[in-house]
């Protein structure tokens, strides 16, 4: 299977050493113990807390401050679907990946728009779940592909709405199209400013100008046409 949101590459494998503090978050506690044993099994993850409800994931996320936060779909809207609640005010916000179990994509653009660096199924093997948390720890951004290709199984306006938008990539300026490309990878405004070269003010404009010109209405949507037309297959270093 292969992630179709930041394409896994040799960057995955230059996360730091040591192990990632990881706070489980699911209801099932079954559940929970199986994703523990897998994380501790993989030698690169140390389970730090688990939390069954919306309250005990706010409690352990002031407390602990995890570096991974991998929470179910389910419970993460009773938590809150908003940046803050997913820890995004914390002085060291914690990257946050959603399991869902049904296989549909409900529920993926309101995850990525509060801050959710990763969004796959429970059905994951070991070594794909893996390779998601590392390379969402070196700031890229996974979709399942069954998940990310369900985005488009939505009304014919909708689906002609990003079509239009893959003809309009041409209208795009150098920079707006570099912009593009980050967004596509996950990058917030003040990463995509570092890497670039950037004021934040500017990169607000280009996005601000990409998203008129593709006639988008967010970085969601931007982040998936990046992805349908390929500016993120060459991963980066």
């Amino acid at each position: 299977m292969n992630l179709m949101m930041a394409e896994l590459h040799d960057a995955v494998a230059d996360v730091k050493q040591g192990r990632s503090a990881v706070l489980i978050a699911d209801g099932e506690a079954v559940f929970r113990t199986g994703l523990r044993r897998v994380l501790e099994s993989l030698g690169r993850y140390e389970v730090v807390g688990e939390a069954s409800t919306a309250q005990e994931v706010a409690r352990l996320l002031r407390s602990i401050e995890p570096q991974l936060v991998v929470m179910d779909l389910a419970l993460a809207r009773q938590v809150g679907l908003e940046a803050h609640r997913l820890g995004g005010l914390l002085p060291r916000p914690p990257k946050v990946v959603l399991l869902t179990g049904d296989g549909g994509h409900e529920g993926l653009e309101e995850a990525l728009d509060a801050g959710a660096r990763g969004f796959v199924t429970k059905n994951l093997d070991a070594g794909l779940l893996d390779a998601v948390l590392r390379h969402v720890l070196v700031n890229g951004c996974a979709i399942a592909p069954e998940l990310f290709g369900g985005l488009m199984d939505r009304p014919a306006t909708s689906r002609a709405q990003f079509a239009r938008s893959h003809h309009r990539i041409g209208l795009l300026s150098d920079s707006e199209r570099h912009v593009l490309e980050l967004l596509g990878h996950g990058f917030e405004n003040a990463q995509i400013a570092e890497e670039l070269h950037l004021s934040r003010a500017s990169v607000k404009t280009y996005v601000s100008r990409l998203l008129s010109k593709l006639h988008l209405d967010n970085r969601t949507q931007a982040a998936l046409v990046a992805n349908e037309i390929g500016l993120t297959s060459s991963g980066r270093a």
